[in-house]
């Protein structure tokens, strides 16, 4: 069956909602609570056989505020849709996507005839804000220092949303399309391929959220930004004076800010790139120790090794030999 036609027929629960556009809940065994307060939908609610579900939000009826234990994806497959996510109103416009971490509340206005709207929990600690951050952050100090501030002061009690045009990267949309169909129209190895396509989505996400924080930071075009990302790309050569000329900020200032912004040093910021970018020659590349300490920036093998040492815990010479 085609995956448009299939999404666009009406289920039972569209059926009813139809005739009066009040809220059916799909879960009868959360019926009484729904009416009260907030609910929370837990995870045996979807995950028995699989770590991800899929499903189609139903058409015709609002559907009240509820929050997960699971990372929720909503892919605006067609149409538009509005919703409230932790006291902010958002709206979707078609191939959106709205990521709502563990914890995150929402609510979602009454969708129309054309507005298809699919839901994605992914199961597991290990899918959630934390992944797409540490993906981004390993060469990005800017990343870090934007998501933060983009996805809500409480990052840390995993209350974080973030909304995703995919005007700008298409490529997570025709992905997400793949899985979808697969999804619904089951065929021979179609778990298989949905399980594997699952990295793959999340490699997409933190592709999408670093091009989004990169358009959101040109908006906003705040000091720190640039500095950052002065370090990230010039980290072998940069020094405090280059970076003053390049930004045009006194050194004074460029030290207060980063700490202040940051609760890092200029010193510590320019360090943690280096010693990322050493890790990476060694696990990627056969070059010696020497050339890399030079590729980085450095010149002194001794303070290399230590800073090294400090930083991960290991000597040069152990990660690589993991790689092994």
């Amino acid at each position: 069956m085609n995956l448009n036609k299939y999404l666009h027929s009406y289920d039972g629960i569209e059926k009813k909602q139809l005739q009066n556009h009040k809220f059916i809940m799909d879960f009868p065994q959360l019926g009484k609570f729904y009416i009260h307060k907030p609910y929370k939908l837990k995870n045996e609610l979807f995950f028995k056989n699989s770590d991800i579900y899929i499903s189609k939000h139903h058409r015709f009826a609002p559907y009240p505020l509820h929050s997960h234990q699971f990372l929720e994806l909503n892919f605006m497959y067609s149409g538009e849709c509005n919703q409230i996510v932790n006291g902010r109103k958002i709206k979707l416009k078609t191939k959106d996507i709205l990521l709502l971490d563990t914890g995150s509340k929402h609510s979602i206005s009454q969708l129309g005839e054309n507005d298809i709207l699919i839901n994605l929990l992914f199961k597991g600690s290990a899918i959630n804000f934390d992944f797409i951050k540490k993906t981004n952050q390993q060469f990005s100090p800017s990343f870090e220092f934007i998501f933060n501030a983009l996805s809500g002061d409480q990052y840390s009690d995993h209350k974080s949303f973030m909304l995703l045009h995919q005007n700008e990267n298409p490529g997570l949309g025709l992905t997400l399309e793949r899985v979808i169909k697969e999804y619904f129209f089951p065929q021979k190895f179609s778990y298989q391929i949905i399980r594997d396509y699952i990295p793959i989505i999340f490699f997409e996400l933190a592709r999408a959220v670093h091009v989004e924080i990169d358009n959101l930071a040109t908006i906003h075009n705040e000091a720190i930004i640039s500095i950052l990302k002065n370090i990230e790309k010039n980290y072998s050569s940069i020094t405090l004076d280059s970076l003053a000329k390049a930004t045009g900020y006194n050194k004074n200032y460029i030290g207060n800010l980063v700490k202040t912004k940051t609760g890092k040093t200029y010193s510590q910021i320019l360090n943690n790139q280096r010693m990322l970018h050493a890790q990476d020659y060694l696990i990627n590349s056969d070059l010696p120790i020497y050339i890399i300490i030079e590729r980085i920036g450095m010149t002194n093998k001794t303070e290399f090794y230590q800073k090294f040492n400090e930083f991960f815990g290991n000597s040069p010479s152990k990660i690589r030999n993991k790689k092994r």
